[in-house]
């Protein structure tokens, strides 16, 4: 199974979770909404904000485990050329979650435009056949 989820105080980034849910065929849900059961793939989104990710972000990254997922696979926007990526990875591994490689970028303010949008697809699309492929 394949979840969705993301923090985003400005759209930016659920913008970008939307494309993805569209391009892999499920929901995007914000982090209010917690997984559905054990989640193959989990697409997890966020920005930064004052050098940090969200507190919100954050506690949401506490509540998941090893045996909850099975990759995560980390999108984010920000203002800076890094982004969120490394610090949401950076929590994920305090929770003893080895983050996927795959990692997909953008500026925030250009996660409204289209081209943008469908490199977010692409990249899901691409990572969820590499990842399936990688499982045989």
């Amino acid at each position: 199974m394949v979840e969705i989820r993301y923090f985003s105080k400005s759209g930016n980034t659920k913008a970008i979770a939307q494309s993805i849910a569209a391009a892999v065929g499920a929901e995007a849900h914000d982090i209010s909404t917690p997984l559905s059961g054990k989640a193959d793939i989990l697409f997890l989104g966020g920005a930064v904000y004052a050098f940090r990710i969200a507190g919100k972000l954050k506690k949401f990254i506490k509540t998941l485990s090893p045996e909850a997922v099975g990759k995560v696979v980390v999108f984010s926007t920000a203002g800076n050329p890094a982004g969120a990526s490394q610090l949401i990875k950076k929590q994920l591994r305090k929770c003893g979650i080895v983050p996927a490689a795959e990692e997909f970028h953008c500026v925030g303010r250009l996660a409204e435009d289209e081209a943008v949008q469908k490199q977010a697809a692409q990249f899901a699309r691409e990572t969820i056949d590499r990842l399936d492929h990688d499982k045989r």
